[in-house]
This record gives C-alpha cells, sequence and structure tokens, in this order.
C-alpha cells in the first residue's frame, strides 16, 4: 500500500493495519508547522495516533531535497531515547512502515501547548526552559561514549542534508567574509562524535503542560557534537529576544535557567568558546539560508541578527554572559539609532 499522507488516508492506513475498528468514529487534521514531514493526527474517543511519513522536497522556496528514510532514524531514535528519557517526555512508537517512510506513534498531552507559540507571546517560564536544558542534558549525558549508539547513528547525512548545507554552507556563499569561519564550524561539527545530537532542538518541537515538557521531532538524529543542540536553542532564544526587545532581559534569563537545567541533566558540563561560534553560524543562517526565521521581518533588525551573528561566530565569547552581553549591546545599539530616527 504506497500512498501520500492525508487527513483521508491516515484514516484508512490505520484501519488496513487494525489500529482503528471499520466504523470507529474519527477526527482527522494535518497538523502544520514543518517543511519537511506530512503530519496527521487521528483521535477517537478513546485513542489518539499521529503519523509522520518525510517528504523527498522540502517546502520552502528554494530547491532542497533529502532522504527520506531518515524517517527510519527517527524512530530508531524515539525507542533509544526511552531508555535514557523520563517516562512521559517523548512520544511511543506504535507502528512502522518502510515502505512507506512513515511511522505512527502516541499523541503530544493533549493539552500542551506549544512552547515556540508561547514564547513569541511573550512567556516566559523560567522553570520551563530549566526542564528544557535538563530533557537535552540527559540525552547527550546518557548516550555519550555509547559505541553501539555510535554504530547506529554514524550516518550523518540526515545532518548534512537538513544543518550544514541549507544553514552553514548556503550562509558561507552570501557572507563571504565570514565564510573561512562558518566552515571551520560546520567541520568541528562534523568531526566530533561523541553522543546523540537530536538535530533540530528548538521550542517549535517542544510541548509545554503545566510546566512539564514534551519532546518531539528528532528526524535529524545523529551521533556527533552536542555543541550543536546547545547553539541552536541559545540561536532561537536570542532571536526571540531581537523580536520581543521590550521583553529581552526575560529571555535572557531563559538561556541562563536553559544552561543551568542542562547542567544538572548532564552531570555537569562546562561552557565551550564553540558554542557561541555555532550560535553565530545557526542565526546567520536563519537570516539567509534557505529556512530564514519567519517572525523577524523587518530589514534593520535583520541587520541587527547579522551584526550580532558575526560579533559570535569571530569575537571568541567565552562564556553566556559574554554571549548576552553581545546580544543586549546590539540590540540596545538598534533601540537608540532608531529613536533617533524617529526624532
Amino acid at each position: 500500500m504506497s500512498f501520500d499522507l492525508d487527513a483521508e488516508t491516515a484514516v484508512v492506513y490505520l484501519r488496513s493495519r487494525g489500529l482503528l475498528g471499520q466504523n470507529e468514529r474519527t477526527v482527522s487534521e494535518v497538523l502544520g508547522g514543518g517543511i519537511s514531514n506530512i503530519l496527521v493526527k487521528v483521535s477517537t474517543p478513546l485513542e489518539c495516533y499521529v503519523l509522520k511519513q518525510s517528504l523527498s522536497q522540502l517546502r520552502v522556496g528554494e530547491d532542497w531535497f533529502a532522504d527520506r528514510e531518515r524517517i527510519i532514524r527517527e524512530w530508531e531514535c524515539i525507542e533509544a531515547l526511552a531508555d535514557v528519557l523520563p517516562d512521559g517526555t517523548i512520544p511511543k512508537v506504535v507502528r512502522k512502515d518502510r515502505e512507506n517512510f512513515l511511522f505512527v506513534m502516541s499523541c503530544a498531552p493533549a493539552e500542551g501547548v506549544n512552547w515556540k507559540e508561547q514564547l513569541l507571546e511573550g512567556q516566559t517560564e523560567p522553570v520551563v526552559a530549566e526542564k528544557v536544558g535538563q530533557l537535552l542534558g540527559r540525552m547527550h549525558g546518557g548516550t555519550s561514549g555509547s559505541a553501539e549508539l555510535r554504530e547506529q547513528f554514524q550516518d550523518d547525512r540526515p545532518f548534512v542534508q537538513l544543518r550544514i548545507d541549507p544553514y552553514h554552507r548556503t550562509a558561507a556563499r552570501i557572507h563571504a567574509d565570514v565564510a573561512g569561519a562558518i566552515q571551520r564550524e560546520s567541520e568541528r561539527m562534523l568531526g566530533i562524535k561523541i553522543a546523540l545530537v537530536h538535530g533540530d532542538y528548538s521550542p517549535k518541537n517542544v510541548i509545554v503542560t503545566a510546566q512539564d515538557v514534551f519532546l518531539v521531532d528528532c528526524e535529524v538524529v545523529h551521533y556527533g557534537n552536542p555543541v550543536f543542540d546547545l547553539a541552536f536553542m541559545f540561536n532561537h532564544l536570542l532571536l526571540k529576544a531581537i523580536h520581543n526587545r521590550h521583553i529581552k532581559d526575560e529571555y535572557f534569563g531563559l538561556a541562563g535557567a536553559f544552561w543551568r537545567g542542562y547542567g544538572e541533566g548532564s552531570g555537569g558540563s562546562g561552557w565551550s568558546r564553540s558554542i557561541a561560534s555555532q550560535v553565530g553560524c545557526l542565526m546567520l543562517a536563519r537570516m539567509d539560508g534557505k529556512s530564514p526565521v519567519e517572525y523577524i521581518v523587518d530589514p534593520g533588525l535583520k541587520d541587527l541578527a547579522r551584526r550580532l551573528a558575526k560579533k559570535l561566530l569571530t569575537g571568541g565569547v567565552s562564556d553566556l554572559a559574554g554571549m548576552i552581553q553581545s546580544a543586549n549591546t546590539e540590540i540596545s545599539r538598534y533601540d537608540r539609532l532608531s529613536g533617533r530616527r524617529r526624532m
């Protein structure tokens, strides 16, 4: 049964696999928010499933292709993390289908809210950020040094196809003045392999229930450099601070809470200079890569982000406080200049 997933075919599929009764009442909806997969949620009065099918061509303006077999690695990652992360923090795999490049999993908590949406609305709870950090710390700490997982997830093609090529290499082509620095950071991300790396550890993949967190979407998983996941989250928090500049200090506080939680979850972790450098790469990519962030559209704010990105990429920032200070300086500079222009 080869098919393209949508709201109707999802129900047919579940019934054909015996996961739904033939006459069972269902509600089926396509879930938004992603560019690389089709996700459909199917609910009954008693059950809830999410079906996920990988796309070969991503839904962006430029040509962007990726190997559909990454979906297999995602369900393998979920199964591997079941022994590492606390119960109830990730989905459960219900059905696997290699032929159709899809799998069926349990739903996130029904009362959950997407953390990205909360952050964009200005809801900044440090306890949530700390738990997000703890979860990542447990993922990295619990998989570090595993020969079995290194063997299972050593193929980093999805990481190259979905991150290094569209993010780093695209940004390097546009920003020739820092292309060498971006290349060095790319090589650092590909050359170090010490733990299981999520690859898309961002607020959009965190579901918040009260103050508990639930993690989804690990299709970019690989055994690699934990710095990438840390930088990925820090980048998103700094971009939110740029977007909602009037409460920037609250986002800076979230960055601190996330870092504290990570240290607790991982058993203690020191700052690496490459974290800030990698944030610089990712920030440039989210301005000028194949997947630009959608909520920063003002040309002046984009330039602010580019200046900050290059400062982090080449400035040798040695700790989290230095990274936050750099962000605060650039935001304050922008606000001063904007105020003068309005006078």
